[in-house]
């Protein structure tokens, strides 16, 4: 049986949980670079999975644009 907090979200709910849009989460997981399970129309989300994909892009991005790469 799944734990109440290891459940997979739905599109829209893990859009919010996130703070994004549903199109760009749906986006992303339509280009491969979100995992997801597409159940018939319907995407699939491990909240805590993409929660540590999309920090780490974040801390990615911040170190970029900060001058890391000197």
């Amino acid at each position: 049986m799944i734990e109440e907090n290891k459940k997979p979200l739905y599109l829209g709910a893990m859009a919010r949980c996130l703070r994004v849009p549903a199109t760009w989460l749906r986006a992303e997981a339509d280009a491969g670079r979100i995992p997801h399970l597409r159940a018939g129309s319907a995407l699939l989300f491990d909240p805590e999975v993409v929660e540590r994909i999309v920090l780490d892009r974040l801390r990615e991005s911040s170190t970029r644009t900060k001058g890391g790469d000197e």
